[in-house]
């Protein structure tokens, strides 16, 4: 079985040997294409009233209308001087709080002057995106501590978070992208999909909705959509590896096989000492038959990071069950195995465990390997991977050990 994580979710997918179903989003839970970083924050609106910024402004441009903003400051009010100075310093979900309840008093307030009304809501808007920001990170760091009730509840409050930053600023372009984010993780692919096509609206330049949505999309199976999406996104970032990797993705599960291979293999020349940018060229490779190249890009992969579990899984997967005996090393599959269960820290699931137990069966030790498959039975209740196991369990029984089919066949 090899298995494919492709960037946004962190869902698992199959590439084309054994079977695998989707886990729990949480279980797997990894945003890398998030926009709440220093280099990318957005900065809340400004003082001077007239003048409030909107989200596509770059981070070069603030210091200087904060010159303009303090210049102009004697014809603020104080309350929303103290709100702006406010939301600058806040770094916490609990100062946050503060600042939305203060704006939410002021934008009801129908005593005051539309304009100050209207830049409270501003300044709401990117609060609540900042505050559901805060909460995100919160939930990762949840799901890492394997506190994942907790997690849940989090991104649950970071999603309404978001929303409230969209109902009192629909142009808050950033709030639809990480709306999105958050919703796909959900498995609320529709109105995910929905979220990332106002933030493309709002902002055709911004590089992550389009790989975010291609990612959903390539996780509903609309491959086409997919590889237009990444073809977007490559035309404004040539540079980024992943762009790559997921077209690549989307052209293999089309059958467009060179085309495939040819997009790893940018990705691979753009990122040279990743571990996941190789695995995925490995894998691929893997499932074709072409054992040389997938057994050099697991090398590759497992120098540049000899933790990463997937390359490790893959790699043992390979030297257990390759049907030409060069590649095939049922030890060295025994000891990868174990050792993509040790990096897993305590994540285990089903489908390291059945590496194992394919390992020992290579290795001849029937026994042990029925154990050890009884075990990720015992962890799934995914009904073609049950199947799928007892087949092999069959084998074991048999005292037979498993060798892939040879390419096409």
């Amino acid at each position: 079985m090899i298995v494919r994580w492709p960037m946004l979710l962190g869902i698992v997918f199959l590439c084309l040997v054994g079977s695998l179903g989707a886990q729990k989003a949480h279980a797997q839970r990894a945003i890398p294409r998030t926009t709440w970083d220093e280099q990318t924050a957005d900065p809340s609106p400004e003082i001077p009233l007239q003048t409030i910024p909107s989200d596509e402004q770059v981070d070069s441009q603030i210091a200087k209308r904060m010159q303009n903003a303090k210049a102009a400051a004697g014809n603020v009010p104080a309350d929303l001087q103290a709100l702006f100075d406010g939301a600058q310093q806040s770094r916490s979900v609990l100062e946050f709080n503060s600042i939305i309840e203060r704006c939410k008093n002021i934008a009801g307030d129908t005593t005051r002057l539309v304009s100050e009304r209207s830049y409270a809501k501003k300044l709401l808007s990117w609060a609540a995106n900042r505050r559901g920001e805060l909460r995100s990170d919160m939930a990762g760091e949840m799901v890492t501590a394997r506190q994942l009730a907790e997690a849940e509840n989090l991104d649950r409050a970071a999603i309404d978070d978001f929303r409230l930053a969209i109902q009192n600023d629909a142009g808050r372009w950033r709030a639809h992208h990480n709306l999105g984010v958050l919703l796909a993780i959900a498995g609320d692919f529709t109105n995910a999909i929905n979220a990332l096509s106002k933030t493309i609206e709002l902002n055709p330049k911004f590089v992550e909705a389009f790989h975010n949505r291609g990612e959903i999309y390539f996780r509903k199976g609309n491959y086409n959509a997919a590889i237009e999406d990444y073809n977007q996104a490559i035309g404004l970032n040539q540079k980024d590896a992943d762009l790559f990797s997921g077209r690549g993705n989307a052209r293999f599960a089309l059958g467009q096989i060179e085309a495939a291979l040819a997009d790893y293999q940018s990705a691979m020349s753009l990122a040279p000492d990743s571990a996941k940018v190789a695995t995925e060229f490995a894998d691929t490779c893997q499932s074709l038959g072409r054992w040389k190249e997938a057994a050099e890009a697991y090398q590759k992969a497992m120098k540049a990071d000899p933790n990463y579990v997937r390359a490790l899984q893959n790699a043992a997967w390979m030297m257990a069950t390759c049907p030409e005996d060069f590649y095939r090393d049922p030890d060295a599959a025994a000891k990868t195995a174990q050792k993509a269960i040790d990096a897993s820290r305590g994540n285990i699931n089903a489908h390291l465990v059945h590496v194992l137990a394919m390992s020992q069966a290579a290795q001849g030790d029937f026994s042990n390997a029925i154990n050890t498959i009884n075990q990720a039975i015992q962890l799934t209740d995914e009904g073609p991977l049950r199947s799928e196991l007892s087949q092999h369990r069959s084998l074991f029984q048999k005292k037979k050990a498993y060798r892939q089919p040879p390419p096409n066949n």
